[in-house]
């Protein structure tokens, strides 16, 4: 798990909610605060799919970023900071299988890699993680998923600092 501390908060949340940056990702869940409180879940519900549109819709449990990123980023605009977020953001299906593949691991299936973005005290911090399907001691997917986190903030000249 690695803990970073972003430096610039406004560059990454314009790439966040204004830019295509993160439309990679899935919205695992989001937590928000304003002057009222919101929870999302970003797992798809297969009754709002009819029998034909299924397969295709829930290949991937959970919404893609950028089906939700322009509702969300209208939520949090306004004269003031939101008191607090927490978004959730995993990989697709296939961006876990060929990470796992590149890293080498083959210890247990693993369901999913995660930045958890947390927006507190006017700070901004994102949290890497790995949701294993099973046990393991084998770390080097874990170190493939946090050198690719860093190079993907690198990539779009955010700075950070860990933590």
């Amino acid at each position: 798990m690695l803990s970073l501390k972003i430096n610039d908060i406004g560059l990454f949340t314009e790439m966040l909610f204004s830019k295509d940056v993160f439309d990679r990702f899935l919205l695992h869940d989001l937590n928000l605060t304003t002057s009222l409180s919101l929870t999302i879940s970003g797992q798809k519900n297969p009754e709002f799919y009819d029998e034909s549109e299924q397969a295709k819709e829930l290949a991937d449990p959970f919404v893609s970023w950028a089906d939700v990123r322009s509702p969300i980023r209208t939520l949090i605009s306004g004269r003031r900071l939101p008191v607090y977020f927490k978004i959730v953001l995993i990989t697709s299906k296939k961006s876990t299988e060929a990470l796992v593949r590149r890293s080498g691991f083959s210890d247990c299936e693993v369901s999913s890699l995660s930045m958890a973005i947390l927006f507190r005290d006017r700070q901004l911090f994102l949290t890497t993680g790995v949701s294993y399907l099973g046990l393991s001691l084998d770390r080097s997917l874990e170190k493939t998923w946090e050198t690719t986190v860093k190079s993907f903030l690198e990539d779009i000249k955010c700075g950070f600092e860990e933590i």
